[in-house]
């Protein structure tokens, strides 16, 4: 006879108390911009949320926007990450910056007990110092595993073997994506590994309304900051190709921040195809909901995305989406929901760029799937309860009772 198990949480002896530790907190970046709405979310359970950034951190208006009690210190940005071939220098820079956070996680440690901090959450694979600092203060801990490294952004972890050690001293490790889960699920303690997705605000994206392929040429939206592994440069090649071997045209729409070189770069490809006219270069853009919907299709064209909140962005705001048949971004691109690539072949994007061209009321059907799935399944209100029941397990206040 099968046995079915439910877990019934109970409310908290008091007021849930968390601090995430973030890396970087650049308020355009995926990664915090998730911190952020799962802190907001959380506080409908109970839980109150602190964060601890760098002193570099531009997202700190993010957090007093949103009455996010928050700690600035540099050693927060220190991480394990390194080059895929690092240089001497960096080498050398690694154990010195690793015995600095330590020290520091001291510092973070007083602030768990003189807050009454329950547990410590690194937001990311590459931040380390709230484990340290969870160890001193006796507090639980959880890993958020957010990026490949050598896939995405041609990283690797510093002593790759022993920081996959410390990693499985945390109590929880979070994967954002089955892709993500399944590099790691031979290196880290599956019991403690959950597969748990960003969440996204919906409110502050969806548009069901709205009407795409009105314009013509059509419109294609790029979202990140200007970097090779971003595939800006790609996309441009294949629109070249569009042109010459499909004769169509696209608008290209860039929206991410760039140096003055990459600028210069990006325009120089895009005249080299002569289709300058029709590439824009955004910028970084505060209100990304009014972005997506100016365009009529989203490409994700990164090489290996481990999760892709844009995508679900612009999928809810009613884009039309395509990406790279890779990472987090092939389990939210299907057949239903909208169209891939085959990662970094500029030729066979340009071919599914014509596809969309030659295909618009298909499309259309594709693009409210595709609004649907990211409305059922990647929800900040399904990501914060997920977390919220992966925490209360840990401070044991949940019983299981048996049917």
């Amino acid at each position: 006879m099968l046995i079915k198990k439910t877990i019934n949480y109970k409310l908290f002896r008091r007021e849930m108390k968390v601090l995430f530790i973030e890396n970087a907190g650049h308020k355009t970046a995926g990664a915090f911009r998730s911190l952020v709405s799962l802190a907001i979310m959380l506080k409908k359970h109970g839980v109150e949320a602190h964060v601890a950034l760098p002193k570099t951190a531009d997202g700190v208006s993010l957090l007093e926007e949103n009455h996010i009690p928050f700690i600035q210190l540099q050693s927060c940005a220190y991480s394990r990450m390194m080059l895929a071939e690092p240089s001497l220098i960096e080498q050398i820079k690694m154990p010195v910056k690793d015995l600095i956070l330590k020290f520091s996680a001291r510092k973070i440690a007083k602030y768990l007990k003189d807050n009454q901090i329950d547990i410590v959450h690194d937001n990311t694979s590459v931040s380390y110092i709230g484990m340290y600092a969870a160890k001193y203060a006796k507090v639980k801990h959880v890993w958020h595993i957010r990026e490949f490294m050598e896939e995405d952004f041609n990283r690797r972890f510093w002593r790759r073997t022993a920081y996959l050690q410390l990693m499985n001293k945390s109590d929880a490790i979070v994967a954002v994506s089955q892709a993500v889960y399944d590099k790691y699920k031979d290196e880290i303690d599956n019991n403690k590994f959950s597969l748990i997705y960003n969440g996204i605000d919906i409110e502050k994206f969806l548009n069901t309304d709205r009407e795409i392929f009105k314009s013509n040429p059509i419109s294609v939206l790029c979202v990140g900051r200007i970097s090779p592994g971003k595939g800006q440069e790609l996309l441009i090649r294949a629109a070249g190709r569009l042109k010459t071997e499909y004769d169509k045209s696209i608008t290209l729409n860039l929206a991410g921040s760039y140096q003055e070189t990459q600028y210069n770069q990006i325009l120089d490809l895009a005249r080299s195809y002569g289709i300058e006219k029709y590439v824009n270069l955004l910028g970084q853009c505060d209100d990304m909901s009014e972005v997506y919907s100016r365009n009529d299709v989203f490409c994700m064209a990164s090489k290996c995305e481990a999760f892709g909140r844009v995508t679900i962005e612009a999928m809810l705001a009613g884009c039309a989406a395509l990406g790279s048949n890779s990472g987090g971004t092939a389990e939210i691109l299907t057949t239903e929901t909208g169209l891939t690539f085959c990662p970094n072949d500029e030729a066979d994007l340009a071919k599914k760029l014509n596809y969309i061209i030659e295909n618009q009321s298909l499309m259309k059907v594709k693009a409210k799937n595709g609004q649907e799935f990211a409305m059922k399944n990647f929800t900040s209100k399904k990501n914060a309860e997920e977390i919220y029941h992966l925490y209360c397990k840990l401070l044991d206040n949940c019983e299981e009772k048996t049917n």
